[in-house]
């Protein structure tokens, strides 16, 4: 099974509507369920979800709700915003789930059902990320003080000469969110900073 995009952004106040295509790879039918959960704390270490039945109460919709994609078939599922009341990012998890369908098969065999889980965020009108930094030798310590989130890419740490450089991960940082962590040497370094309203690299 494929899912493109695997995360989806409503970036802009105009945009209440698009589109995720999930592609059949398999030699056999598949079958699937699709279905959102709303993401309560983004900026939390682990993921809790509000999943309920109507689809005004978790603020996103997607249609159709069950799927059923021939071998090298792909459809399109439609993701609603339904939630315009966004001070802060809000952010849904959207299940691409495979259930059990018509296996035709002279001997028995076991089918590998994996779904997947693509993320869905909105920004706030007023959307500004902003990243400030604070660094204790080797460790550093990043924190989102803006309401919408920034990906921190690009990664570099170098020491005196520019030869000696090291790639740094990465990672999103939700509106709130502290991420700490310990870096290769003690020497500049920078990230850079894919979000809305915020400043393109940040350095420490």
């Amino acid at each position: 099974m494929t899912v493109d995009p695997v995360i989806l952004g409503f970036d802009r106040p105009d945009l209440k509507r698009q589109d995720m295509v999930v592609g059949n790879l398999s030699l056999r039918p598949l079958y699937l369920e699709v279905s959102a959960a709303r993401i309560m704390e983004p900026a939390a270490e682990t993921e809790t979800y509000l999943e309920r039945p109507d689809p005004d109460e978790v603020g996103l919709l997607v249609a159709p709700r069950r799927v059923v994609l021939q071998p090298g078939e792909e459809k399109v599922v439609r993701v609603i915003l339904l939630d315009h009341d966004i001070e802060t990012d809000k952010a849904w998890r959207v299940h691409f789930k495979p259930v059990i369908g018509e296996v035709v098969t002279d001997s028995p065999v076991a089918v590998p059902l994996v779904g997947v889980k693509a993320l869905v965020y909105a920004r706030p009108d007023d959307a500004k990320a902003n990243i400030i930094s604070q660094r204790d030798g080797e460790a550093l310590m990043l924190t989102n003080t803006g309401n919408t989130n920034a990906i921190l890419t690009g990664g570099t740490q170098c020491a005196r000469s520019d030869t000696d450089c090291k790639s740094l991960r990465g990672t999103r940082l939700w509106p709130g969110m502290v991420w700490t962590t310990r870096l290769p040497k003690d020497a500049p370094g920078s990230f850079l900073v894919e979000s809305v309203g915020a400043d393109d690299q940040i350095e420490f």
